[in-house]
């Protein structure tokens, strides 16, 4: 199954609502952009600031959402105020890559990020059948590392690259996924609607 070939559709876990991003209002891609804009998140992302201007950042990033490689998700925070976004890009076959921001201050360090992996997670894995999600850190972002290790992410290697940062690939397999989750891979294909498959 490919990322366009499934419904987006609300995705929760713990406090945190993931909405399809075509479903952010004016205010949310004000947040948006200004997430973007930010130096700090660009630094620790390894972009370099967003200069567009919202309306065609907005046009840009919902082209983006609709790529059948991609889904793309606003993050909402308990009192359905918008702190960030996640996605799962580069779907090919049977894995895929994770990217999150989590773009307000007050929300850092406190567990809003590993939520929204979670529910990402849970439809990478069970709606879309994946196998590995992976995704690409920075050692000196400790903050970043330590959330996806919480979810269990593992790290798989280090390697320097421009500007000498040290980048971190970091894997969840499925199998790992559903262990932590409680679950066996066969109690998980047997309960996945066949209309997914």
């Amino acid at each position: 199954m490919t990322a366009a070939s499934a419904m987006p559709r609300s995705l929760t876990s713990g406090r945190v609502r993931l909405r399809p991003i075509a479903e952010l209002d004016n205010r949310a891609w004000r947040r948006v952009a200004e997430h973007f804009r930010d130096p700090e998140i660009a630094f620790l992302n390894g972009t370099p600031p967003n200069r567009m201007p919202v309306w065609l950042l907005r046009r840009v990033l919902r082209a983006d959402a609709r790529r059948r490689d991609r889904v793309t998700y606003g993050i909402f925070d308990e009192r359905e105020d918008y702190i960030g976004t996640i996605e799962l890009y580069d779907v090919r076959h049977d894995r895929a890559t994770l990217g999150i921001i989590i773009g307000e201050r007050s929300h850092w360090s406190r567990g809003y990020g590993p939520e929204a992996i979670e529910a990402l997670l849970d439809e990478a894995f069970h709606d879309l059948d994946l196998q590995v999600v992976q995704l690409h850190t920075f050692a000196d972002n400790p903050r970043a590392h330590a959330a996806f290790a919480k979810v269990g992410f593992s790290e798989v290697r280090r390697a320097t690259v421009a500007g000498g940062r040290v980048d971190v690939l970091m894997t969840m397999p499925r199998h790992a996924w559903l262990e932590r989750r409680g679950l066996r891979v066969a109690e998980s294909v047997r309960a996945r609607p066949s209309a997914a498959r």
